[in-house]
Parts: structure tokens; C-alpha cells; sequence
């Protein structure tokens, strides 16, 4: 696989760094599979969409995981448990459900971009508390204009400049009526700026769910989604917290009327 220069570049530091043994770093390669491309660190293949993915995994694949349980507040703001329920709203290429895999608990990963979704599925595929579900979740159940930008991770309702096409939408409500889910323990979400639309279509839903990591960085056109999701959580019966954890702006909500154990 011919990669451009300045990757493989950074790729030949990056297995330097890991020889000499600086700052944690692992050794990186990108791979060419069946399937398109993957990242191999620690013995591990992850699918991804683009090359510069690589970069998340500089430290190993642990340090990765580490890092989002950090991010969405994991041990902090709230704990997994076994038998938990987890949504994963814009799941991406599916690291999260390893998360929720180290507490044992169960996971639903959502991802509307076809490109994203089947680089998340491969990876979750030996999961047996994981599921892939590939759709927009929105205030709204139906057909949707969504606009894909799968190497930068942004594909979204909100994104410009890219090619559109149409996806089914549901609401939160409506997923987990259709999956049966009387609760969920927690709603983890990077949604690109539609973030308030999806705590918006979860109704009623809302009230059984345990707690909320939201990414609510400027994703919608250009602006923070925090406020909006704020309300709408503080409304709900949530207590409210921001934190900025390195470039991401974080929202969290924890259910005072349905509190952890």
C-alpha cells in the first residue's frame, strides 16, 4: 500500500520512538485488508476508514482505551457494571464497545456513515455483548439528508461540503422500543453537532437512561451544542457538568431521579 510521504514519515518516527522506548510509544502500521485499511498495534488490527487514524494509537491500544474511559467520563462521573446497557450513538469504528467490554456490560453501537459502519462492525464482530446498528438517530423517525466525510470523522446531518445521501433515521425512543430495552445505564454520544436532536427524540426514554457523555465541541456549523443539551438534560432531571479534556468539550448528565447503585 502506497502511503503519502509525509505518513510514512511520521510512521518511521513513530517506530523509533517505540524502539527507544520514549514517552510510552508503541510501534504503528497501517495495514491493507480485504475490507480496506487497518491499524496494527499491540497485536491488534483495527479497521478504520483513514490512515490518519493511526495517530490515536501511538501509546497501544490499552492507552487508547484508556483515554476515551477518561473522555466520557467512565470511573469519574459514573461506573460501568456488569449487565449494564450502553448506547453508543455515533460510534464510529466501534472503540467504545471495548470499553464497555472491559465492565462487562452490553452495548448498542450506532453509525450512519456505510463507509464508518463497516469498519466498525469487523472490529466489534468478536464482541458477543455488542451489536452494530447502521442509522441516524434524530428527533425524528424517517428518511434523513446526511452528509458523509468519513477520512475527518465528521460526517453528520450538519456537514458541509460533502456528498449527501439519504439514511433512515429513528429516534431513541423508537430504538429502544425496538429492541426492547427498559433502561439504559449509559448514553454515550458524538453525534457532530446533532447531539440536542438525539436527547431530544429520546421522550420519554430519557428518563430511564443512568447517565450522559455527550461531545459537544463545536461539530454544528461551527458552534458548541453544550447549552442546548444542557437544558435539555437539567429539564429531564439531571445534574449537569462540562469539562474540556484535552480538544474535546465534554457534557455529562447524571439522572438524580435514577441514580447509580
Amino acid at each position: 500500500m502506497q502511503l503519502p510521504l509525509e505518513v510514512r514519515l511520521k510512521l518511521l518516527r513513530q517506530r523509533v520512538l517505540a524502539a527507544l522506548g520514549v514517552g510510552g510509544h508503541r510501534p504503528v502500521r497501517l495495514l491493507k485488508t480485504p475490507g480496506g485499511l487497518a491499524v496494527e498495534v499491540d497485536g491488534r488490527q483495527i479497521h478504520v476508514p483513514s490512515p490518519l487514524r493511526w495517530k490515536l494509537y501511538r501509546q497501544g491500544w490499552a492507552a487508547r482505551l484508556d483515554r476515551l474511559e477518561l473522555e466520557y467520563g467512565v470511573g469519574r462521573h459514573f461506573r460501568l457494571h456488569p449487565g449494564d446497557v450502553v448506547l453508543d450513538v455515533g460510534a464510529n469504528v466501534g472503540e467504545f464497545a471495548f470499553v464497555a467490554d472491559r465492565h462487562r456490560a452490553r452495548i448498542f453501537c450506532v453509525e450512519p456513515d456505510p463507509t464508518v459502519f463497516s469498519c466498525l462492525a469487523a472490529n466489534i464482530a468478536g464482541l458477543a455483548g455488542a451489536s452494530a446498528h447502521e442509522l441516524v438517530v434524530w428527533k425524528e423517525s424517517g428518511e434523513i439528508d446526511f452528509g458523509l466525510a468519513p477520512d475527518r470523522a465528521d460526517s453528520s446531518v450538519f456537514t458541509d461540503g460533502a456528498a449527501r445521501i439519504k439514511r433512515q433515521a429513528q429516534t431513541l425512543a423508537d430504538f429502544a422500543r425496538e429492541h426492547a430495552l427498559a433502561r439504559a445505564d449509559l448514553l454515550k454520544c458524538d453525534a457532530e453537532g446533532a447531539e440536542p436532536e438525539v436527547l431530544e427524540g429520546a421522550g420519554q426514554f430519557l428518563a430511564k437512561i443512568r447517565a450522559v457523555a455527550l461531545d459537544t465541541g463545536p461539530e454544528r456549523n461551527g458552534q458548541p451544542t453544550a447549552l442546548p443539551c444542557a437544558e435539555i438534560l437539567a429539564k429531564a432531571g439531571f445534574r449537569v457538568l462540562h469539562e474540556t479534556i484535552g480538544t474535546r468539550k465534554m457534557t455529562y448528565g447524571i439522572n438524580l431521579r435514577n441514580t447509580p447503585t
